[in-house]
């Protein structure tokens, strides 16, 4: 299992949508850190409004970091900037 997988399935208890692999703010910085801890590279971070029955893409919320995957900080300010809003964040790893 590749360490970005390692990553998501440990959070997937904390995930939503179908596939538990979406996750709220809270959860989404840690699995930054744990990349980062990891060397794991971010290629980009995309924001979802969930319903019971819907998948919402928001693009004003998508943050590509392929021209930079170690760009932790950058992935964590873009978080803390959608903060209150009620969205969850899908991951797009290198490798």
């Amino acid at each position: 299992m590749a360490a970005a997988d390692a990553i998501v399935a440990e959070f997937r208890a904390f995930g939503a949508g179908l596939r538990r692999d979406k996750f709220c703010v809270r959860s989404a910085l840690d699995i930054i850190d744990r990349c980062e801890t990891s060397g794991v590279g971010i290629l980009g971070i995309e924001g979802f409004y969930l319903t019971d029955t819907t998948t919402i893409p928001q693009l004003d919320h998508i943050l590509d970091l392929s021209a930079g995957m170690m760009a932790y900080d950058v992935a964590r300010q873009f978080l803390c900037n959608s903060e209150g809003l009620p969205l969850f964040y899908e991951f797009t790893f290198h490798g």
